[in-house]
């Protein structure tokens, strides 16, 4: 039973990561100048900013929660050249923490996986409106990954005996390494670059909006405000300062939640483990369609803070999938912690300042 619940925990987590709604494009809407916020990035050689990255996922059942990954980890963003047709960048970690409350398999993958890849610097580059458009040094990330995958697979299969047995040890490194095959693939595992300048060379309509629409078929109700921030801060927060946030809720029949989490599950699992996993789909199926008939809710919010010049202030995304029988929330925050504009920084200072 404890094997079954676990693979079942898992296949929500697949699917989780499956079901992204692309809320952020809905909101772009060409209108007059005076009603919109261009997103555009006035950097300058050696601007510096360093950011801290919270992450978690955590499951809800009844009065019950539960953390299943939960780690933060900071790092510093570079401009090393500004040109007209754009900037190249340098993103260079400066610390990991994974939580001690996550559960066992998350925190023995992410916490290794993180030991290994330390001291990778990606190297960037953007256009001229701050939008990222390559990662230039991504064959030697890929090359760094082999190994790091391979450590990372190493104290996981030894941790875990058993599993090799259930998910084959060399389908989850082939996986990975597919993934990190090409350049598309590799900056996919950045996420930070997509927060922190996805909304980039966009043209985002001041005021309050809600819409319908749909992604991938399913039904969406979107909400959004978009507007310059007061300043309460004068030292940290100037005139010019605006912010994004966003509310998409997804809809999507149970069968078909189910089906796209057991698919993704199946991609990883013997063929024996996943016959017997897809056994149980109608186990799965029925209290999911007693619990929601009318489908999962899946709600992302999305907020994104700018200075004034385009860099990145505070950006927040959040997933939760309402099972009715309980839920599931994914919680991305990157905010700022120093910031230095046209002053070069070392790689290795310890202590972070809000000054310019």
């Amino acid at each position: 039973m404890r094997t079954m619940k676990h693979l079942i925990v898992i296949t929500v987590t697949l699917l989780l990561s499956i079901l992204t709604c692309g809320a952020q494009t809905l909101l772009m809407e060409e209108e007059a100048p005076d009603s919109t916020i261009a997103v555009i990035g006035y950097f300058c050689k050696n601007d510096s900013m360093k950011f801290h990255k919270s992450y978690s996922k955590i499951k809800i059942v009844e009065s019950d929660t539960t953390i299943t990954e939960a780690y933060t980890e900071d790092f510093l963003i570079v401009v090393t050249d500004s040109t007209s047709m754009g900037y190249r960048m340098k993103l260079i970690p400066q610390g990991f923490e994974y939580s001690e409350e996550s559960d066992s398999i998350h925190r023995i993958m992410q916490s290794k996986l993180s030991e290994l890849t330390k001291d990778f610097v990606c190297e960037f580059t953007t256009d001229e409106l701050g939008c990222v458009q390559s990662i230039t040094n991504w064959r030697e990330i890929r090359d760094k990954m082999k190994i790091a995958t391979k450590g990372m697979c190493d104290t996981l299969y030894s941790a875990m005996p058993g599993l090799d047995s259930i998910m084959p040890r060399k389908r989850i490194e082939n996986m990975v390494m597919l993934k990190m095959l090409t350049e598309e693939g590799v900056r996919s595992s950045y996420d930070e670059l997509e927060i922190l300048f996805g909304m980039h060379g966009n043209l985002v309509a001041i005021g309050d909006r809600e819409m319908d629409d749909t992604e991938n078929g399913f039904p969406q109700h979107i909400t959004s405000r978009i507007g310059y921030t007061a300043i309460e801060d004068e030292e940290n927060e100037f005139d010019g300062d605006y912010a994004i946030f966003a509310k998409t809720v997804t809809t999507i029949p149970a069968e078909d939640a189910i089906d796209l989490g057991l698919g993704a599950l199946g991609l990883l699992m013997t063929d024996a483990a996943g016959d017997t996993i897809a056994n149980h789909r109608k186990d799965m199926l029925e209290p999911l369609k007693t619990a929601m008939p009318d489908g999962l809710a899946i709600t992302n919010c999305e907020y994104y803070m700018y200075f004034f010049n385009g860099w990145p202030k505070e950006c927040f995304r959040q997933k939760m999938t309402d099972f009715g029988l309980g839920k599931h929330i994914e919680t991305t925050r990157i905010e700022w912690t120093m910031r230095r504009w046209n002053l070069v920084v070392s790689e290795n200072e310890e202590q972070p300042s809000n000054k310019i």
